[in-house]
């Protein structure tokens, strides 16, 4: 693994709260990472990401492993499903929300005021 992923790879770690030696969701975080840089890389037309990226890099990461792997960080508290008030009751659905996660890219794209000043043109 790359040294510059590795790095990525703690920061994202503490910022999810999983402790560094926990290594079982290494895969997914690994994953998340790898796409978020190429994804940024491709977005900006850079080969490398500078460090004054690696903040910004960090949040879009993290944002889409909560995003893509949202079953991890549910509550532990059941939702209200139903409040009574004296003679008066009322019930609310229990369906849970669901969230659909595109690509690396659309997560990118969501933090383009960040990555503009990085752009480089193609020619």
């Amino acid at each position: 693994m790359p040294e510059e992923i590795q790095k990525y790879l703690i920061r994202l770690k503490q910022l999810l709260l999983i402790p560094i030696e926990n290594e079982t969701k290494d895969f997914k975080l690994l994953f998340a990472l790898q796409t978020i840089v190429q994804e940024i890389k491709t977005y900006c037309n850079i080969s490398s990401i500078p460090e004054d990226l690696d903040n910004v890099l960090l949040h879009i990461a993290e944002d889409y492993y909560r995003t893509k792997y949202s079953t991890e960080f549910e509550q532990a508290t059941p939702a209200v499903t139903s409040i009574k008030r004296g003679d008066v009751t009322t019930a609310f659905g229990s369906a849970k929300a669901t969230v659909t996660v595109g690509s690396g890219a659309a997560f990118v794209r969501n933090y383009a005021a960040q990555l503009q000043a990085f752009r480089r043109l193609r020619w």
